[in-house]
Order: structure tokens, then C-alpha cells, then sequence
């Protein structure tokens, strides 16, 4: 009976120190602004979004982005390298105040973070050569599948075919590689990387097999920053009004943005 309410105690002690340590504060606007630097994740592995050029410097939309937001703030920015599957866990634990990482809204997401309107266009799909048969999630059969670990493609690909052969890996690199060496059969990504993928690899095949769902991109941050989450609509509002928003898609992802845009 002793141990019992011993074990019962503890188990109490535990679940109050659990509920009275939350997360790290993670700083809102003003905190921002004071401190004169935002911490921005971002991604260096996801063409062209987010990569590595050939002066060694990181490159893409994401990180043009991540520079206006700095700028637009008046503040230093500090990048700092991340993945699709560290990204929001790197939110959640305050190494950074904002994700620009090629991020897609989910509910599932939505319980853990907050996102700003969209300020890129793009779906998500699933690409290879032009005898794949396969025009749903239904029909992947015996056929290996490569992805991103924590990405939208892997959350819902995993959802829609939970049967399939999928290979998960660490980043979008190292999933495009599997793909490239064979290693999978088919690649589930989104279409403006399966382009650049295209484009640098002209002798491997990225042929459309069915769209896994349109995916706009937004900013994610903390849910307990609403500043800082209604200067950033602010910001995309304002930036996609004087066509900043559309040049980086035309650029980056050979796109305008569409005329149905959504918003958040």
C-alpha cells in the first residue's frame, strides 16, 4: 500500500512539473524589434527554395523572402539552417521566431504552430519515369516512393497510402538522391522542385503521376505571438499588393502567382 502511494505520489509530482514547464517564451514583435535581429529557419537542401550557390552562399525564394522580412522589420537577420523534419520542432523549442521552409498549413500543424497567409503557390505530387503507371495513391503498388521525412507529401502520401513503399529520409536532398540513384522508383515532392530537379538533371525522368494536393506556402511561427503573426499578414498583404510576391514566383518558380490566390 506504501509503494503504491509513493508510486501515485510520484506520478503526480512528475505531471506538475510536466504542465509548469512549458516551452521556451519565444519572442513576439516587440521582442523582435528590441532586440534588433529575427532568428529565421530556413531551408538550404530544397531547390528552389532554398539552397546552396555556387559562391557557397544560400540562395532561392525562401531566403530572398527571409531578407525582406528582416528588412521590412528594420532589424538583423539570422539564418539558420533546417529541415522538413526539424523545422517546426525548432519553433515549438525557441531556436528560431519564424520557419520560411516551403511550409504547407495543415490542421495537424495548425494544433502546434500558427502560419501566416500564403505567399507562394505550388502543389505537391509525385513524379518519375514515363512507364510508371500510376496515376493515384491507389495504384503505387509494389513501387518505392521517396520523401523528406516531416514533409506535407510524407504526412499525406502516408495517409493516402498507408500500404505503400515508402523511404523516408532526413531532408529533401537526400530523397531527390534516392531517387536520382535509382534507390526508389518514385519521388513525392513539390512541382517547382521536381522542375529544378528536371532542369539539372536532364537525363532522368520527372514525369508527372497524380497530385497529391495544392500546398501554398506560409510563414510559421509561434501560436502565443499574435503580433508578430498580424505585422507578417501585414507584410505578405502588403508585398503581394505591389507584385514583390509575384516576381519571386515568376522568378524562382518560372510562375506567376495565381489569380485565385488564397489568403488565410
Amino acid at each position: 500500500m506504501f509503494a503504491r502511494l509513493l508510486r501515485l505520489a510520484a506520478a503526480v509530482i512528475a505531471a506538475v512539473l510536466w504542465i509548469a514547464t512549458p516551452y521556451p517564451a519565444s519572442a513576439d514583435l516587440k521582442e523582435i524589434l528590441n532586440a534588433g535581429v529575427v532568428r529565421i529557419g530556413v531551408p538550404v537542401d530544397v531547390p528552389p527554395f532554398g539552397f546552396v550557390d555556387e559562391r557557397q552562399q544560400p540562395a532561392g525564394l525562401d531566403i530572398e523572402l527571409a531578407k525582406l522580412v528582416a528588412r521590412q522589420l528594420g532589424v538583423k537577420l539570422e539564418m539558420q539552417q533546417i529541415t522538413g523534419a526539424n523545422r517546426i520542432p525548432y519553433l515549438m523549442t525557441n531556436k528560431v521566431d519564424l520557419v520560411i521552409s516551403a511550409l504547407g498549413a495543415t490542421p495537424e500543424r495548425a494544433r502546434l504552430i500558427a502560419f501566416s497567409s500564403p505567399y507562394a503557390a505550388l502543389s505537391i505530387g509525385v513524379f518519375g519515369p514515363g512507364d510508371a503507371k500510376v496515376a493515384s495513391a491507389g495504384e503505387i503498388g509494389g513501387l518505392r516512393v521517396s520523401v523528406a521525412r516531416g514533409t506535407t507529401q510524407d504526412i499525406e502520401l502516408t495517409e493516402l497510402a498507408p500500404k505503400a513503399t515508402i523511404l523516408r529520409f532526413d531532408d529533401d536532398a537526400t530523397a531527390a538522391a534516392a531517387y536520382l540513384s535509382g534507390q526508389a522508383d518514385l519521388l513525392a515532392t513539390a512541382n517547382a522542385v521536381a522542375q529544378d530537379l528536371k532542369k539539372k538533371n536532364p537525363g532522368k525522368a520527372f514525369d508527372p503521376k497524380f497530385v497529391i494536393r495544392f500546398s501554398p506556402c506560409h510563414i510559421g511561427l509561434r501560436q502565443d505571438n499574435p503580433n508578430l503573426l498580424r505585422w507578417l499578414d501585414t507584410f505578405v498583404f502588403y508585398e503581394r499588393v505591389n507584385g514583390t510576391l509575384d516576381k519571386l514566383s515568376q522568378h524562382w518558380l518560372d510562375a506567376p502567382l495565381p489569380q485565385n490566390f488564397p489568403s488565410m
